[in-house]
């Protein structure tokens, strides 16, 4: 069972305190422990009552959570009315710690109304203003409680409050001022707090001629000179005033240096023995007797190694040692003795240690309690380090200790997949290693031993890990480390790359980062759902005026400036240089951004130059961290500038704007858009309304377009159901009245569209295309830029729809050819290049009237026809015209037909193409140069022209089918049908009778193909023939099919005789037999051939004249045998076709051979 039930924490410990939310808190007073360093603060304090040269102002310097603000609280109720329940609780309080110096304040505010209490809170502001304000506020209150007028120097207090400014010399008067009222009231003082100065320091660091540090310098030395109404005066920092200087010269850093010299430190950080005191009073425990005796056994246990080996802190003894950590359970004494070391090493401190007391994250107190089942488990060193680096990654302080960090972060990388005993040890003497060594509390095997559970396992643990090299023990100090295994000083090379780097643009630095994305004005991007942003640029004083005076997009300029004179540069020139479209802000913080900015860029120096972090982990690990941390630093300040835009000052149209907080400056950029894109339309469709559209939305647009100009008179442009598609045309078509819902038509918007304004610009681009057509893409940037602001994934939708619009008008041209028509594969392209097209407009006048009746005579339209509607029916004629009509130089097209083919092909322009070039063609170049031509004829002409061009493929056609007839021999009168009858009839099955698989077997199957039309049957020919469709040949293709058919004709009748004779010999030959063909064909004279067919008795009847022959041969060269064979086959051939003339040829199969010869 869990002990989580018996363990409390006070939560009043594991909260940071506010000073003015919990001014009035008697929690807070009765939780306060006053510690060593509050007492001798609180009687340094009382010495000032009575004492006119005591000090009345300090300074309490401390990092989070060290009590300051606590202190403060405490010290205001002690030296509050005595009438009131907490200033007695607090002298109760301080009572029971120093009846001295309860006694002091006692009488201090004894038969008076006490000090007036005025408590601060720092903020980026300026501080006089503040101070006024809390002096003001405070006054009030206590004069409020007494009966009548209100006196006069509340007045003035709220009078000054109101000022934009204030300077030192009036503060200092109305503190005066305010001081003898409250006297005169029985008031003994003012008890002024500031809290976090730190926040006024880092303002008056950002804005130059600021004058507040010297307030504070002012308001010190009055507190100092004593009167009978004091003035007490406390600073709470993180940090001393110099440190809050930098950016700044060495001169305003004396000058610093020199206000903090008003004011006496006092060093917040309580010895870790105080500290232990205040976390022993956060616990309460429900233990029984039986409980409590094992744990102070066990405590006891540890206190005695403790003691013997002089490992505990301060002066305690062993007694009060048990006492102290019984009471800080369950954290081990180990770990209750390294917490406060360690927190002041790290983050905030206390603030951090109580925070892990109250912690339910992993590995924090809460969480481990969960886990714990007995009083004899405790939270051990390994724990607390599993906690702060899974917890407070980012919370390291120096650099010593940011190292030591890395080191036993790699210790444990290195260690790896080890039993959990090793991982255990080797995190608690890294813990031991970070906090250092103090006097003998270290890494020693006593101490190491009593953070184990298993003692005996120590010594062997030891061993393993310095055998492996993780940790080496230190006999001069007795204690184990974890290995260094790091030479490389980053702080060494950081410097050298800092003085190497010099000075460097900031602008140019920081304009290369994307830390600032565009700066989006929200309201107005909602109301015209458009994404409408300011794009970031940097200037300085030496780059403002090489940038653009204005840009596409509107911009925010950050203009950084360094010092006096560049604030007065930006005054008289910056904010002249920038159009109206811009805004340009005065950034007051940029020797920090310097700073921050240097840092980063000498790191990544180092990581570029120094090869050696790569064999370093230690060195790797600090080094990754330092650049993180310094990129962190870098970007806070950069958001700054948009998180507190307060902080600079912001000019549009070189006019203020009054920036008080980041939803008024939000506020600002939308009205500035707002007037920036008057003419922008509104349109709320995020899926296209951007620049760069989704690959989905791309795809939904582009079936738009389709239907568009598919179905642009159907409802919803017969979009079904609703895809995204449907979404566009209503948010982008429909609503805005380009597509009437309710005449189902496209047509120009009505003046109260809030697209109106972007037609206007569309139909002007248009109007000025009439000399020479223009691609849209000269438009985009217009409609892109203000004031109209159009998005790049809405233009091709526009433009479409003003083609739709203005079809009739408008010719369309790609890569500079017309084209009659969009079609969906031209959409495409126009989507992707719409430079590769180009529009035009036309309007018809003077000569152009006449040729216009000639061509409406050809069109027979009724009504009267713009240039695109008469070009459109001629150019679609041209375009349906096969490639071989377009392409031919065959006589079998005229000249005059050739040219009006080309006039087509050539034409600028449908108006250059009507008016021009098809007359030009058609012969009537003089006639259009007289003043009044004789155009008659030109339609009849035309019309010639065209029917020719028509009739050209179909005649090509019918002298394919004329070649076919001629080269198997049939009659030329034959019809398409009868031809491929015979074919199939004569040739099926011959292709059994060549080799030649994909030339003539292959024509053979397509000649005698059953399947499909004849029409077919004929382009599945020609088609093999010319290698392509035979719509698609050019002269040269028909050149070769035409060659191919007359060889492949003759081959066929070849096969056929050997076929015939084949068949006869079957009858009387031996077994397998050979058919062959011998022919011979000289110059001059007509072919001669002879089928002969040789069986197995014939090869050995030839076998002897064969091989004489052979024999008689071989004495030759290949050449003169080759020779000799021709000539003998040659007068063999002839002598044998004259022999058989002679005799009466009455065998049939004979009579068949001469029929196919011969057709």
């Amino acid at each position: 069972m869990s002990i989580k039930n018996k363990v409390n924490v006070n939560t009043h410990y594991t909260r940071s305190i506010n000073l003015e939310r919990d001014a009035d808190s008697l929690d807070v007073i009765n939780a306060y422990i006053p510690t060593s360093r509050a007492l001798k603060l609180f009687a340094r304090v009382s010495e000032g009552f009575n004492n006119k040269q005591a000090p009345r102002a300090w300074s309490l310097i401390g990092p989070y959570g060290s009590g300051k603000s606590s202190n403060s609280v405490f010290l205001s109720h002690l030296l509050s009315s005595p009438d009131f329940e907490t200033t007695n609780a607090a002298y109760e309080n301080l009572k029971k710690a120093d009846t001295k110096i309860a006694t002091s304040f006692n009488k201090e505010v004894a038969d008076s109304h006490g000090y007036l209490k005025v408590l601060i809170t720092g903020s980026p502001e300026a501080m006089g203003k503040k101070i006024v304000e809390g002096l003001y506020e405070s006054a009030n209150l206590f004069f409020g409680e007494f009966p009548g007028p209100k006196h006069k120097v509340l007045a003035k207090l709220n009078a000054l409050s109101r000022k934009e400014s204030v300077s030192t010399s009036e503060l200092l008067k109305h503190v005066k001022e305010l001081q003898s009222a409250l006297l005169d009231k029985g008031c003994k003082g003012i008890y002024l707090v500031i809290d976090e100065l730190g926040k006024f320091l880092e303002f008056e660091a950002r804005h130059y001629g600021a004058n507040d540090i010297y307030m504070l310098q002012a308001l010190a030395e009055h507190a100092c000179k004593g009167s009978d109404c004091n003035l007490f005066l406390f600073v709470l920092l993180h940090q001393s005033f110099e440190q809050y200087a930098k950016g700044l010269g060495e001169s305003l850093k004396n000058e610093w240096s020199k206000v903090q010299g008003r004011f006496e430190d006092v060093p917040f950080l309580e010895s870790a023995e105080q500290v232990l005191r205040v976390v022993s009073a956060a616990f309460k425990y429900d233990f029984t007797q039986s409980e409590n005796r094992k744990l102070r056994s066990h405590t006891k246990n540890i206190i005695e190694v403790l003691k013997s080996n002089d490992a505990l802190p301060g002066v305690m003894n062993q007694a009060s040692a048990v006492d102290l950590m019984c009471n800080c359970y369950p954290l081990h004494p180990v770990s209750a003795i390294l917490l406060p070391a360690l927190c002041q090493k790290v983050a905030q401190n206390e603030r951090t240690l109580f925070s892990y007391l109250g912690s339910h994250e992993e590995f924090g107190l809460q969480d481990l309690l969960e886990k714990m089942d007995s009083v004899e488990e405790c939270i051990y060193p390994h724990h607390v380090y599993d906690y702060f680096i899974t917890n407070q990654p980012a919370a390291l302080g120096d650099y010593r200790t940011h190292r030591r960090w890395a080191e036993v972060v790699t210790a444990v990388e290195r260690l790896g997949d080890a039993p959990e005993e090793q991982v255990e040890l080797l995190k608690t003497i890294g813990l031991l290693n970070i906090v250092g060594m103090k006097g003998g509390f270290k890494a020693s095997k006593a101490i190491l031993e009593t953070c184990s559970s298993n003692k005996a396992s120590v010594t062997r643990t030891l061993k393993t890990l310095s055998e492996k090299s993780i940790i080496t023990f230190r006999k001069f100090s007795g204690e184990h480390r974890v290995w260094q295994g790091s030479d490389f000083d980053l702080e060494e090379a950081l410097d050298e790359e800092l003085s190497n780097l010099g000075e460097f643009s900031l602008a140019s630095e920081l304009n290369s980062l994307d830390t600032i994305m565009p700066i989006v004005a929200r309201r107005y991007t909602i109301k015209s759902g458009t994404l409408r942003y300011f794009l970031p640029e940097f200037v300085d004083a030496k780059t403002f005026s090489s940038s653009p005076v204005q840009f596409s997009e509107p911009r925010i300029i950050f203009f950084l400036a360094a010092a006096k004179d560049d604030e007065k540069l930006f005054h008289s020139s910056a904010i002249q240089h920038f159009s109206d479209v811009d805004i340009v802000a005065l950034c007051l913080n940029g020797t920090q951004l310097r700073e921050a900015t240097a840092e980063v860029i000498a790191l990544r120096q180092i990581q570029n130059t120094r090869q050696e972090l790569n064999s370093d982990p230690v060195a790797k690990r600090e080094f990754e961290d330092r650049l993180t941390a310094a990129e962190h630093s870098q970007t806070l300040l950069l958001q700054r500038l948009l998180e507190q835009p307060q902080e600079c000052l912001w000019f549009n149209n070189q006019e203020k704007l009054s920036v008080s907080n980041k939803r008024n400056f939000q506020e600002d950029l939308s009205a500035v858009l707002e007037r920036v894109y008057h003419k922008a339309p509104i349109l709320h469709n995020e899926l296209i309304n951007r620049d760069r559209p989704s690959s989905q939305a791309n795809a939904a647009r582009n079936k738009l377009l389709e239907a568009m100009l598919e179905c642009p008179n159907e409802k919803d442009l017969g979009i079904d159901k609703f895809p995204p598609e449907k979404a566009i045309y209503r948010s982008i078509l429909r609503e805005t009245g380009i597509h009437n819902k309710d005449t189902l038509e496209f047509k120009e918007p009505h003046t109260r569209s809030t697209l109106y304004h972007v037609w206007k610009e569309i139909n002007q681009f248009l109007d000025s295309t009439e000399k020479d057509a223009k691609s849209f893409a000269e438009l985009n940037s217009k409609l892109m830029a203000p004031p109209y602001g159009v998005k790049a994934g809405v233009l091709p939708i526009l433009y479409i729809a003003a083609y739709v619009v203005y079809r009739h008008e408008l010719a369309l041209y790609e890569e500079r050819k017309y084209r009659p028509v969009m079609t969906k594969d031209m959409l495409d392209r126009f989507v992707k290049r719409p430079d590769e097209f180009a529009f035009q407009r036309f309007k018809i006048t003077g000569l152009r009237s006449t040729i216009y009746e000639e061509y409406c005579k050809i069109i027979n339209a009724g009504t009267e026809q713009t240039v695109v509607q008469l070009v459109a029916p001629l150019a679609q004629f041209i375009g349906e015209l096969p490639l071989y009509t377009l392409k031919t130089k065959s006589s079998d097209i005229s000249e005059k037909a050739r040219k009006v083919r080309n006039a087509f092909e050539y034409s600028k322009s449908p108006e250059h193409l009507l008016f021009e070039d098809i007359p030009h063609a058609l012969g009537y170049e003089e006639e259009l140069e007289k003043e009044k031509p004789n155009l008659e004829g030109l339609a009849n002409s035309l019309q010639s022209c065209l029917k020719e061009l028509k009739d050209a493929y179909p005649n090509m056609l019918e002298q394919q089918v004329k070649m076919l007839l001629e080269a198997f021999h049939i009659d030329e009168n034959t019809s398409l049908a009868d031809l491929r009858s015979n074919a199939i009839g004569r040739y099926a099955g011959l292709d059994q009778y060549t080799v030649d698989v994909d030339g003539l077997r292959a024509f053979i199957k397509r000649i005698t193909k059953k399947q499909g039309s004849d029409e077919e049957w004929l382009e599945n020919i020609l088609m093999f023939l010319g290698q392509k469709p035979s719509k698609n040949w050019t002269d040269a293709d028909r050149a070769e099919a035409d060659v191919k058919l007359s060889d492949f004709g003759k081959r066929i009748l070849d096969l056929e005789s050997l076929r015939l004779h084949y068949d006869k010999s079957k009858e009387h030959m031996d077994g397998e037999f050979d058919v062959i063909l011998l022919k011979s064909l000289k110059k001059g004279g007509e072919p001669i051939d002879e089928v002969v067919a040789i069986d197995r008795k014939r090869k050995e009847a030839i076998q002897g004249c064969k091989e004489e022959l052979k024999k008689a041969l071989s004495e030759h060269s290949n050449e003169l045998q080759l020779a000799a064979l021709a000539e003998v086959v040659d007068e063999f051939l002839l002598e044998r076709r004259n022999s058989n003339t002679k005799k009466p040829k009455s065998s049939n199969a004979r009579n068949k051979i001469k029929e196919v010869k011969n057709g």
